[in-house]
């Protein structure tokens, strides 16, 4: 481990300035900023292509740090979705633990993640009573179905995660030899 320090950390260099990049992005480019925010996640999978967990680890903490001060608390959606959560779902799917209880764990950890991104959205982004053909709905019965609908899309961003990881492993591999 001493004697790649310098890789090491050479791969959480470059995998955070890609994230703060694309973080910097989605907060300059408003209606871009879901797409931005999940290309940033691409900079959290470069250093775990190597299995580097503590620089995938060191890579979310100073992207989500840079990111604060560059887009105060429209980073909360890169934090929540997009950089710790994938630490844990490379490093879940690597060490081959049973998946049943890791789609458990990551259908809990998005039912949190929706409640943090529903308030704070309901508090400083949208006003949902606007919208005239979710007016009518109750409020408990919206939060369950649009909770519901991002439960199924984290689980296939979950997917994705592992499908582009594998490919990103492959690229990583061709590009150091």
């Amino acid at each position: 481990m001493k004697r790649d320090i310098g890789k090491r950390m050479a791969f959480a260099g470059l995998g955070t300035a890609f994230s703060v990049l694309f973080v910097t992005l989605s907060y300059l480019v408003s209606n871009l900023s879901l797409s931005f925010t999940v290309i940033a996640s691409i900079g959290t999978i470069f250093p775990l292509t190597k299995k580097y967990y503590r620089e995938a680890l060191l890579c979310c903490i100073a992207t989500s740090i840079i990111g604060f001060f560059i887009a105060n608390i429209r980073i909360i959606p890169y934090i929540m979705a997009c950089s710790f959560y994938i630490v844990f779902t490379v490093f879940w799917f690597e060490k081959k633990y049973n998946k049943y209880i890791g789609y458990g764990i990551k259908i809990l950890y998005s039912v949190l993640t929706f409640f943090i991104l529903y308030k704070l959205a309901n508090l400083i982004i949208v006003d949902f009573s606007k919208i005239t053909f979710i007016a009518n709905i109750k409020e408990e019965y919206l939060y369950f179905v649009l909770n519901f609908m991002f439960s199924i899309c984290f689980i296939i961003f979950d997917i994705l995660i592992i499908q582009g990881y594998l490919y990103m492993r492959k690229i990583v591999e061709k590009m150091i030899k």
